[in-house]
């Protein structure tokens, strides 16, 4: 998995690619755990191939932290598959995620 992140302003963009699982959930973490001055946060998945339960409760964690502050949150770019674990999951009915163009 790699994680990138941009700060323009206000607002981090997170882009992941890879699969963000179990394995790679403790690095996604550590990647999101500072957020620096930014009170909104975009997650950028078009790279992200996989989600598991573990990447699940991660996306979570980071949209209670950024919701607690205020700010807005949305998880951006995901693929159908991908969205389909959103969507079983309802995720999507609190998260603001959109699909992939």
């Amino acid at each position: 998995m790699t994680v990138t992140k941009t700060l323009d302003g206000d607002t981090l963009t997170i882009k992941a690619e890879g699969w963000l699982d179990t394995l790679t959930s403790p690095e996604f973490h550590k990647e999101t755990e500072d957020l620096k001055d930014a009170k909104n946060v975009i997650l950028d998945f078009g790279g992200i191939e996989y989600i598991s339960s573990a990447g699940l409760r991660e996306t979570v964690t980071l949209y209670r932290r950024v919701s607690e502050t205020g700010g807005s949150f949305s998880v951006q770019n995901v693929k159908a598959k991908v969205m389909d674990v959103f969507t079983t999951t309802g995720f999507d009915k609190k998260i603001d995620i959109r699909l992939a163009d």
